[in-house]
């Protein structure tokens, strides 16, 4: 017999979240206006980590990160008053999508690539943090300039437990290629690596930070990676 909450299949059966949703919905408009944007915010979210985990259960990786991106997209394009006049809530559920979809440890490991071995674990933990807000920008920009257009998704390659999913957007009469790279492991899919307009970020940082850590050594590019995060944090405001 499965565990509770665990169906047969090994995903997590998720049903009985319906219910909860269900009951947060029906309270929100009896809160005190001052509280109803943290709890559309916090109904966003229970929505958004519930698709995903239904996401999870899916076997193909093209379904998985369709799943993924219009999650992403329904966000964009939200007519939800609070969301549009609040870009930082917005930016949040982005992120909740993207931190449950991507493997930044994973992509933090291939981008050091020769140096990862030599981090300490506190080091590898620090820029696992740091590079996984950069990516987060990088890839965020990206798909906000493309929020209004058609994303098509073609046909996946599969070679034992790692997948690529191509897509293109039609943007004023261009396809412009996005790429997803993934491997699974315990049922579930994960993103590595992702290929915008023919450039891989893991590579394109890759190359970036070898030469920084060759003349820099490693905290050189700790420094300037934080740098760029603060530019792009006051550049936000």
């Amino acid at each position: 017999m499965a565990a509770h909450g665990i169906a047969a299949s090994g995903c997590r059966d998720i049903r009985h979240y319906y219910t909860d949703l269900i009951i947060i919905r029906s309270v929100m408009n009896k809160l005190p206006v001052r509280f109803q944007t943290t709890a559309i915010f916090m109904y966003c979210l229970f929505a958004l980590l519930l698709k995903a985990d239904e996401a999870a259960c899916l076997n193909s990786p093209a379904e998985y990160m369709q799943s993924a991106v219009e999650e992403i997209m329904a966000i964009l394009k939200t007519d939800q008053l609070e969301l549009v006049e609040n870009s930082q809530y917005k930016r949040k559920l982005i992120l909740t999508v993207v931190r449950h979809h991507f493997d930044f440890k994973e992509m933090s490991k291939l981008t050091m690539g020769k140096y990862w071995k030599d981090l300490s674990d506190a080091d590898k933990g620090h820029f696992v943090e740091i590079f996984s807000r950069l990516i987060e920008n990088s890839y965020i920009d990206k798909i906000e300039a493309y929020s209004d257009e058609k994303i098509i998704f073609l046909k996946e390659s599969v070679r034992e437990n790692k997948s690529l999913v191509p897509t293109l957007i039609k943007h004023n009469n261009l396809d412009i290629p996005i790429s997803y790279k993934l491997y699974k492991t315990q049922d579930r899919w994960r993103v590595y690596d992702v290929v915008i307009e023919g450039v891989s970020l893991v590579q394109n940082y890759r190359s970036q930070f070898n030469s920084i850590i060759m003349k820099e050594k490693y905290a050189g590019l700790v420094k300037r990676i934080d740098e760029k995060l603060e530019k792009n944090a006051a550049e936000g405001e």
